[in-house]
């Protein structure tokens, strides 16, 4: 049985689990060896994943990084230690949202992408009303605001898939797990709220430009 094995979605704490990262993947056509980074990495399983079933060379940025893997460091998502024009690939999986500078990080994207090089974005947006909440779950735009603000940095969007089945799913086995006022004070929200957002989930591709 292949290592991939390992990674079952209920290790993997957002929407999906790595099956959007694999689509990600699938629709890049990345080839081994290729340089992806991954912002916001968190525990670095994403990263762990990309390097062992891909082959890839990625790197893990996070501003609490720990742990004694080379390939995981820590550095804000503003300022990217890495040089211009350098990386294949950049994943941000659940945490574009929760970035306060969301402009900066853009920019930074964008300076260490190859021309040509991609931009991977999965997270909640807003299918109602957009949000800003003082919890875990962050700001929650609509689809529009984000495609633009992402097209203002000079990328295009190339690719954008719904898997807000994912979010429900994992949202109610946590409801189920916690209670829903535990939920919605741990998220910063209340039903009313939510229900107002109609929260989504998407997979955003966009390219620089060659």
């Amino acid at each position: 049985m292949e290592k991939e094995s390992e990674y079952s979605n209920h290790t993997c704490e957002r929407p999906g689990g790595l099956t959007i990262t694999r689509r990600a993947v699938e629709f890049c056509g990345f080839l081994p060896g290729a340089k992806i980074i991954d912002v916001g990495c968190g525990s670095g399983l994403t990263v762990e994943f990309l390097r062992e079933k891909y082959g890839f060379e990625a790197t893990g940025i996070d501003i609490n990084a720990t742990g004694e893997n080379s390939y995981l460091r820590a550095a804000p998502a503003g300022q990217l230690p890495f040089e211009p024009d350098s990386a294949d690939g950049v994943f941000m999986e659940c945490s574009f949202s929760l970035f306060n500078d969301q402009d900066a990080v853009l920019s930074e994207c964008y300076r260490v992408l190859k021309p040509g090089g991609w931009l991977i974005v999965s997270d909640m947006y807003a299918r109602g009303e957009a949000a800003w909440l003082t919890g875990r779950l962050g700001r929650i735009d609509k689809r529009e605001t984000i495609e633009s603000l992402v097209s203002s940095h000079g990328f295009t969007v190339k690719l954008w898939e719904d898997f807000s089945q994912c979010l429900m799913a994992w949202w109610g086995q946590m409801i189920m797990d916690q209670g829903m006022e535990s939920f919605c004070n741990s998220s910063g929200c209340s039903p009313e709220s939510l229900k107002r957002v109609k929260a989504g989930y998407f997979l955003m591709i966009a390219s620089k430009a060659v």
